[in-house]
């Protein structure tokens, strides 16, 4: 067995995990603590109130649950993508991810390691691939929040992010990716603007 490989292998599936748990809590329609809203807000949610059992979020964007399926794949957790129309007057698309039941709780606790990795306080000076982990961690969350969340309104500058663990993850990362990232509390959650480099100073 090649340990060094089957380490990477490990890692790369953590990342996967973490990525997937992100774009999960960011929907606000998953079972295990996802809280924001989706992009496409409430009629999302009102659509998720019937979602039959195994649904581990819906998404108004094919986008995102391609990659969502994608990410579980490479966790080793088998998902797949269901479309389907809602509304009355004003028609719009909905994209389920499907899987076991199981895979809520999974990605739960990849939240937590993930979570622990980013903005836990080492007690021994990380090694360098520990650091190394660490950005991926921060790449796939800001990736994840990316391609689900938008604007708090139209026009309006910044990421809406309801609830306060997902912002501070966002904030530890863009600090280890050298985004500056500021953080603003609204009624319904927090706005987090990445700053201009000179503004930070």
């Amino acid at each position: 067995m090649n340990i060094v490989s089957t380490g990477e292998r490990y890692r790369a599936s953590t990342v996967a995990a973490f990525e997937a748990a992100v774009l999960v809590r960011c929907t606000g329609v998953c079972g295990a603590g996802g809280r924001a809203r989706a992009l496409g807000g409430n009629r999302v949610r009102t659509a998720f109130a019937h979602a039959p059992a195994g649904v581990l979020a819906e998404f108004n964007r094919s986008v995102a649950a391609d990659r969502l399926v994608e990410l579980l794949g490479a966790a080793g957790h088998s998902a797949s993508v269901h479309r389907y129309t809602a509304g009355t007057r004003h028609r719009y698309e909905i994209f389920r991810v499907i899987t076991a039941p199981s895979t809520a709780a999974f990605l739960d606790r990849a939240w937590q390691q993930g979570y622990a990795d980013l903005c836990g306080a080492p007690e021994l000076p990380r090694s360098a691939r520990q650091i190394r982990h660490a950005r991926l961690l921060a790449e796939s969350a800001w990736r994840g929040v990316l391609l689900v969340s938008g604007p708090s309104r139209s026009g309006s500058p910044g990421l809406r992010v309801a609830d306060l663990e997902t912002a501070t993850v966002l904030i530890r990362a863009g600090r280890m990716l050298s985004m500056p990232v500021r953080m603003s509390t609204r009624p319904g959650g927090q706005i987090l603007l990445v700053m201009p480099q000179e503004a930070a100073a």
